[in-house]
């Protein structure tokens, strides 16, 4: 899926996370427990049972007082990557299921060769889980196999999806959702259930040409791919200004409502260079970075 070129490439990045998360392993991430790390993180006072080892004398000295050094602990970040499989994402050349795919491919490698616990989920009526938690860049063949199983079905329930992860899991962590978002009953009941748990969220807005362009003027018959609803339609001049307005104002609507929450948003094409995403794009929002 990916080139061993480019997979190259992407062990010079890792996930940019600047909310620090309550982890269970260890790993590269700064967390919010305190613990017996290296660096020094905070003082608190003395308490019967405590390592005697840490407590700072030269304070007990000043004041009097008998305070523990508390250290910064380094754990693993969890990041869980949503892929929307519903029918519409079959839709365009190259399809956006396909596209997307990729993208997942190339951040769970991110993230896997950074010591970070990955999960992968799919949605469209109700939300699946691929695989369980893995650890390790050699985990990276079984998203790889799991990723190639995927396969479009069924109509978008963003909310009901999205509000079953937020039930299921125990902590918040980093979530990525790869979707074109296109549902009719809405994505920000789901997304606000996300942001209520304290999930650090980034949107991935997937289109494609097809339907960024729609087709030559004349008589048409257009077909829901998710509901099979058909309808006849005349397309003019008029109808595809007011086609083009319509979906420019969707999508600075999504654009605008994760601005407003902090949340991270990158709508890209299918046309654009998969590795030039990657690389440019999502860097450019802070979502990845470089390693110094």
């Amino acid at each position: 899926m990916l080139s061993t070129e480019f997979l190259t490439q992407l062990e010079q990045l890792r996930i940019q996370c600047k909310q620090p998360f309550r982890g269970k392993y260890r790993g590269d991430r700064r967390s919010r427990n305190r613990g017996t790390g290296v660096e020094f993180a905070d003082y608190r006072q003395y308490e019967y049972g405590d390592d005697l080892r840490y407590l700072d004398w030269n304070v007990y000295a000043r004041l009097d007082k008998l305070f523990i050094k508390m250290f910064q602990t380094d754990q693993e970040l969890t990041v869980s990557i949503l892929i929307d499989k519903s029918q519409s994402m079959k839709f365009g050349e190259p399809t956006k299921i396909d596209y997307g795919k990729k993208i997942a491919a190339a951040l769970t490698y991110v993230a896997l060769a950074n010591a970070d616990r990955v999960t992968l989920y799919t949605f469209a009526e109700r939300l699946s889980s691929v695989l369980p938690t893995l650890y390790g860049k050699t985990q990276y063949y079984r998203i790889q196999k799991a990723l190639n199983t995927i396969e479009t079905s069924g109509t978008t329930r963003m909310t009901e999806s999205l509000n079953q992860f937020a039930r299921s899991q125990q902590k918040a962590g980093v979530v990525i959702i790869l979707s074109d978002f296109l549902d009719t009953a809405g994505y920000t009941k789901g997304i606000n259930s996300l942001i209520g748990r304290g999930f650090a969220l980034t949107m991935i807005h997937i289109q494609c040409s097809e339907e960024i362009e729609p087709p030559p003027q004349g008589e048409w018959q257009l077909e829901d791919t998710e509901t099979g609803e058909t309808k006849e339609i005349t397309i003019n001049e008029e109808t595809i200004a007011h086609y083009q307005n319509q979906q420019q104002d969707y999508c600075e609507s999504i654009h605008n409502y994760c601005k407003q929450r902090g949340i991270g948003y990158v709508r890209i094409n299918t046309d654009v260079d998969f590795e030039l995403l990657i690389l440019n794009n999502l860097q450019r929002i802070g979502f990845i970075k470089r390693k110094h």
